[in-house]
């Protein structure tokens, strides 16, 4: 199906709060479950929180398994799909940015965008029993002021309850992997990923974005080595490749146009770019992956 919005179809009056909470296995029993089980995305992030059973969800055309106490983060405009799973238990909760940044300072929403991360950080977080329990207790507390109390009062406490919840979750992905939050470079690196979301089309070139910044282009890989492991040049083919994938699988364009969309001047040179990333051709990988 082509990629869609599906906003409307995951809470009442979520344009309103810009927040919601609702059971994992009431949201895979509803009348939605044929559209989530596809590939969709929304504009808002997502976290999914496993309390019981076994079963795999998809991000960016990746399956992640899971089970008991496994914790989910899909960053907003990510390509995802559930696997129908009607034994599944667990909480699903999906909020915008307006959200949070009524509330939290800057460098608070830089540290929850980064935990959204997938370019950084996977985006399964896997949690002992101790720590999962203290995730629950908070999610029930979000839960019940969502459902039973909803007074004027409420989402200014889901809020708080919120950002104790996120600052839990880093405390637990701290555990394998902590640099990133700790370093001085994560606010010009979610700059760069801003702007390279938005130009990436117009240049795939390091000394482009490192202009941009007022960077030289060391300074910009320093920055981009330590945060994402990796020069500068493969993270911009990185999220190239995604973008193009997702013109493949979720639009009717052609290949033409994609090579077009994505900057190409010569659809010949896309051919040759998707298949040095992929080893498919641009037809082959729609081919195959196409619902």
């Amino acid at each position: 199906m082509p990629t869609t919005s599906l906003l409307v179809n995951y809470g009442l009056n979520f344009s309103i709060s810009n927040f919601k909470i609702v059971r994992l296995e009431d949201l895979l029993d509803s009348e939605m479950v044929n559209s989530i089980t596809q590939n969709h995305k929304v504009n808002s992030y997502i976290l999914i929180f496993i309390t019981d059973n076994n079963g795999k969800h998809s991000v960016d055309y990746t399956d992640y398994e899971y089970t008991k106490g496994t914790i989910l983060a899909i960053r907003k405009n990510n390509i995802h799909h559930f696997y129908n799973n009607n034994k599944v238990k667990g909480y699903f909760l999906i909020f915008k940015d307006e959200f949070l940044n009524s509330y939290l300072n800057q460098i608070e929403v830089s540290k929850t965008i980064q935990m959204f991360n997938e370019l950084l950080v996977s985006p399964k977080t896997q949690s002992i029993e101790d720590e999962f329990e203290e995730v629950i207790f908070l999610l029930k507390q979000i839960e019940k002021e969502f459902t039973e109390r909803s007074d004027e009062y409420s989402l200014k406490i889901i809020r708080s309850l919120l950002h104790i919840l996120i600052t839990l979750i880093h405390r637990i992905k701290s555990r394998g992997y902590n640099k990133v939050q700790l370093s001085n470079y994560l606010k010009e690196f979610i700059k760069f990923q801003g702007l390279l979301e938005t130009h990436y089309s117009k240049s795939k070139k390091v000394n482009y974005y490192a202009n941009l910044l007022g960077f030289s282009t060391k300074k910009l890989n320093t920055i981009v080595q330590y945060i994402a492991d990796k020069p500068v040049k493969p993270f911009i083919d990185d999220l190239v490749i995604v973008k193009a994938k997702s013109f493949l699988l979720h639009t009717n364009l052609s290949v033409k146009e994609v090579a077009f969309k994505l900057g190409f001047k010569d659809p010949t040179n896309l051919y040759k770019y998707f298949r040095k990333h992929t080893k498919y051709t641009p037809e082959a990988f729609r081919k195959k992956y196409k619902v």
